[in-house]
């Protein structure tokens, strides 16, 4: 017979639920220990990812099953994924445990109970269909679970016992992070939706939900914090998603960990504030984590690992997809540089925005020297108030100007410039625009800072309406050619 104690989330453990009242679980004093076990169960795996329930004779087997569901319930109620996915491999891993002590035929009859995949033991190996290999293995991408490593015969794989059971935590933990409906012996106690059942769990155990979601907040900010003077803002996608997901409590894959890892090392992040961001994983290891983190620093390895470049984040499956400034680079750590645009002195982004705007092959030193003159330099500070204008009255003012607007024309581009005397360029990542208003376009001046060009992007291809903060400025472009266009110096936004 299964043991559901060490297995409560095998469908057939349901029937211990039979005739149980929903109320009664959650409130009467006879289902005080399966509470108290469920407790246990959640606030383990938030803490230190391990759940230490013990079995009969400590625990009677209905308590731990009933305590299971109650932790499943409590976990819909909080509505934390970061906590759900905890849990999750917390109970994988426990589970894991189990399977790895089962005699060759318990572990398939759990295996096909479970019934996510479907297995046949074979003398001493375990065979299943590849499809259900493929969907169980997907998000297993290190060492030899790629399909090709495994070798398929008539769509039968073979697996040793071994590979099976760590197979297995990942199936299990899939399975968990995924919150079903209440099962349905419950539900056949009680009318109305989930959302009224989640309601009533959280009434229930208010008190220590909110001390669960303070566990995994505590996880997270703790490791931003390490992160010290990292901008999260200046970091391309890639690195934002991962990240995200890192948070979240989603086990990162390999690829993902080490662009992490490299891209923060580049950054002269040190190994110990990036080894404590992975604290946040549910399957943290300090020693491993310290090992892998140390050595692709090249604190104990002597060599510092690059960060990998777009195309090998595109190809091993860590870019989420591009953004228009990903576009125009070739590597994350250029990305992060050009979005630190708005931190070079005024001086130096006058001379760039200049330099983007006149678009000359050779350095322009005249007439670059000309507008400089002209115009002092650009002046990207605001007054709190701005006053509101519309475009024709923004022209002719020498004031800031709050203005509103749509994006007629947004075009990004690498410019480059060849510096007199020396055997270098500067390279600019620009944004060439235009806005409109009343069906009258008003050229602007290149964005340099795409912390606003990315914003500015993004209401171009919904053809959004912004309010903008504008300043007019004349530019001799030469040969007599002067223009008056609009320094888009930031997006207003409420207070």
């Amino acid at each position: 017979m299964l043991e559901y104690w060490r297995y409560p989330f095998l469908p057939s453990a349901s029937k211990i639920l039979e005739g149980i009242n929903l109320q009664s679980l959650l409130e009467d004093y006879f289902y005080a220990e399966a509470r108290a076990l469920a407790l246990i169960r959640l606030e383990t795996s938030a803490s230190s990812g391990i759940i230490d329930v013990e079995g009969p004779p400590t625990n009677d087997e209905t308590d731990i099953v009933l305590g299971y569901v109650i932790s499943r319930l409590v976990l819909a109620a909080a509505d934390n994924q970061a906590l759900v996915n905890y849990v999750a491999l917390s109970e994988a891993l426990r589970a894991e445990k189990y399977l790895n002590v089962e005699t060759d035929e318990n572990l398939v009859n759990i295996v096909n109970n479970l019934g996510v995949i479907d297995v046949t033991l074979e003398k001493e190996n375990f065979t299943l269909n590849f499809i259900d290999y493929v969907r169980a293995a997907s998000k297993l991408r290190e060492g030899d679970w790629k399909l090709s490593n495994r070798g398929v015969s008539n769509g039968i794989v073979t697996l040793e016992r071994k590979t099976l059971v760590r197979l297995m935590r990942e199936v299990i933990r899939q399975h968990l992070e995924e919150l079903p409906e209440a099962p349905p012996e419950i539900k056949k106690q009680f009318e109305g939706t989930l959302d009224d059942l989640k309601l009533k769990v959280s009434k229930t155990f208010i008190e220590r939900i909110g001390g669960l979601n303070n566990v995994v907040n505590q996880r997270q900010a703790e490791a931003m914090k390490e992160l010290g003077r990292f901008d999260l803002s200046k970091a391309p996608p890639c690195f934002n998603l991962n990240l995200m997901d890192l948070q979240a409590g989603v086990n990162l894959p390999h690829p993902s960990r080490f662009f992490i890892t490299t891209f923060l090392s580049s950054l002269n992040q040190d190994p110990e504030s990036v080894m404590r961001l992975f604290a946040t994983a549910p399957d943290f290891k300090e020693s491993f984590t310290r090992y892998q983190v140390e050595h692709i620093s090249g604190k104990t390895s002597g060599t510092q690992y690059s960060a990998p470049k777009c195309d090998t984040l595109v190809s091993s499956g860590v870019c989420p997809g591009p953004n228009s400034l990903c576009r125009l680079i070739k590597h994350p750590l250029s990305y992060y540089r050009v979005m630190a645009e708005s931190e070079k002195k005024a001086v130096n982004r006058t001379e760039r925005i200049l330099l983007a705007t006149l678009n000359k092959e050779e350095f322009p030193s005249d007439l670059l020297k000309d507008n400089i003159e002209k115009i002092s330099e650009f002046n990207f500070s605001y007054p709190e108030k701005v006053s509101q204008r519309n475009l024709v009255e923004a022209l002719k003012t020498d004031d800031f100007s709050q203005v509103k607007a749509k994006i007629n024309y947004f075009q990004g581009r690498v410019y480059s410039v060849d510096v007199p005397n020396k055997e270098r360029k500067i390279w600019i990542t620009k944004a060439s625009l235009n806005i409109k208003e009343k069906n009258i376009d008003y050229d602007c001046l290149p964005l340099t800072d795409w912390k606003i060009a990315l914003s500015v992007e993004d209401a171009f291809r919904k053809s959004k309406e912004l309010e903008l903060i504008v300043k007019p400025y004349e530019i001799n472009f030469g040969e007599n050619e002067l223009r008056t266009l609009f320094l888009i110096v930031d997006i207003f936004t409420e207070s």
